[in-house]
């Protein structure tokens, strides 16, 4: 693998988990949200990761072959039922005193917040290493 296709699998992952990250923010930030445009509560998003190949660079080798990144290649929504809470002071209450509220768990958001940001941090790590990599080569000549 060439060094132009490994910068793009780092660049690609952290675009991946960038989006992942976007997503679990949403998802928090909408957790008490019972309105939505489309009518009823928020429903709860989620990303599916899919590998993708990457073409071998023009300066690679004969060796050198396709390798696998990653992208989102869709953003699913769920499909369960809202959580009913009885509130009959909310507005948005229905005859029984009961709400629909969205079916988003905070702490497992923040779990994929977390996990979402340290698989960033490594895809930048291995994007930053290369890059030195890269320097160091060039220095060689020197």
């Amino acid at each position: 693998m060439g060094i132009f296709n490994a910068l793009s699998i780092a660049a690609q992952g952290m675009s991946a988990q960038r989006q992942r990250l976007e997503i679990a923010t949403s998802n928090l930030a909408n957790a008490n949200t019972t309105r939505t445009p489309e009518g009823g509560p928020y429903r709860r998003h989620d990303v599916v990761f899919t590998t993708t190949e990457t073409n071998p660079s023009p300066f690679a080798g004969e060796l050198d072959q396709a390798s696998r990144g990653v992208r989102v290649s869709d953003v699913l929504i769920t499909e369960g039922e809202p959580v009913r809470v009885y509130n009959p002071q909310h507005p948005d209450a229905d005859r029984d005193g009961y709400v629909a509220m969205p079916d988003v768990d905070p702490a497992e958001e923040t779990v994929n917040m977390l996990s979402a940001a340290r698989s960033f941090e490594s895809n930048a790590t291995a994007f930053n290493t290369l890059k030195e990599l890269a320097r160091a080569a060039l220095r060689i000549g020197e």
